[in-house]
Formats: C-alpha cells, sequence, structure tokens
C-alpha cells in the first residue's frame, strides 16, 4: 500500500538527504525543498504547490501531475514526457525551465508566466490556448506543435517556423513578430 499525504507542508527539506516517500500528495505545499536528481516516479500530485523549489533533472516516470502549480522552482532537465497524460493540468510562474522536455504532451491552456523557458522542448505537444506572459523562450523547440489559439503577445525571445505548427488563432504583438519569419532568414529593419 502506498503513503498518503493530504493537506501537508513540506519546508525546507533535502529530499537527497532525506528519504521521500512516494504515493499521493493531495493539496500539499513544498517550499524550498530539494528534489534534485530525484526519482519520484509513479507518485501522483493532486492540487500541490511547488515553491521555490530545485527540480533539476527529477525524474517523472508515470508521474501524475493535477492541478499543480510552480512557482519559482528551478526544472533544469525535467522531462515532463514520461509523466501520466491523463488529466496532467500544470502551470508554471517565475521558473527556470531550461532542457526541460514536454514532447508529446497534452497542455491544452497551460501558463507560463515570467519564466525561462530556455532549450525546451515541445514537439508533437498540444499547447492550444497556453499563455506564456512575460515568458523567455530561447531556443525552445516548436515542432509539429499545436498552439491553435496560443497566447504569445507578451512573450520574448522565440523562434516559430510557421510552416510545421498549427497556429490558428495565436496571439502576438505587432512589436514580437520577428521570431515568426527568423526561419525565412529575412533582414529586418
Amino acid at each position: 500500500m502506498s503513503d498518503f499525504f493530504d493537506d501537508q507542508d513540506f519546508i525546507s527539506i533535502d529530499f537527497t538527504l532525506q528519504s521521500f516517500k512516494k504515493g499521493e500528495y493531495d493539496n500539499c505545499t513544498f517550499t524550498d525543498c530539494n528534489f534534485e536528481n530525484l526519482h519520484v516516479s509513479n507518485t501522483s500530485f493532486l492540487e500541490c504547490t511547488f515553491i521555490d523549489c530545485n527540480l533539476t533533472n527529477v525524474k517523472f516516470g508515470g508521474t501524475t501531475l493535477n492541478q499543480v502549480t510552480f512557482e519559482s522552482c528551478k526544472l533544469l532537465g525535467a522531462d515532463f514526457s514520461v509523466c501520466q497524460p491523463f488529466m496532467l493540468d500544470i502551470r508554471f510562474r517565475e521558473s527556470i525551465l531550461q532542457l526541460a522536455n514536454f514532447t508529446q504532451l497534452p497542455l491544452k491552456g497551460t501558463s507560463f508566466t515570467s519564466c525561462q523557458v530556455i532549450e525546451v522542448d515541445f514537439t508533437n505537444a498540444d499547447l492550444s490556448q497556453a499563455t506564456f506572459t512575460g515568458s523567455t523562450l530561447s531556443k525552445t523547440i516548436f515542432d509539429n506543435t499545436n498552439l491553435t489559439k496560443a497566447d504569445f503577445i507578451e512573450a520574448l525571445d522565440f523562434t516559430i517556423d510557421t510552416t510545421n505548427n498549427n497556429m490558428k488563432g495565436a496571439m502576438f504583438s505587432k512589436d514580437n513578430l520577428e521570431g515568426l519569419v527568423a526561419h525565412l532568414q529575412l533582414n529586418l529593419k
């Protein structure tokens, strides 16, 4: 029988030094916790919030993330592509997602607010209605990605090939259109 944790706060715990118990976490908050290189595989996080946590190279194999928020977290190399896609519902605020992987995930309506989304892979992902408000998207990969009605109005430093992504109704600012024509190698003035 797996462990069940409900309405608990986990504060300043270094799970690389202290055992992390796999199971189901419901409505829990993790603040200033270290999950670096940790296997949280086959764990369920339901309505949980991670604040100021280090999730660098965390292993998510088979993990359920439903109504989970990451605030001011470090998620370098996090491979979300191996999470349970059923009921996947995640949000990111002021977090660093560098070299993260979201390939083939249903991320409809996901919000990335004021995040550093650097060299992230969204190949074959469904990002319809996603928002990237105030986020920097340097070297992020959008390949065969569903960007229908996605909001890039306040996004920065992105490059999106309009010929191999579904972009119907996607929103952009007049000031950030350069990232849509970069693949054409035009000389814009």
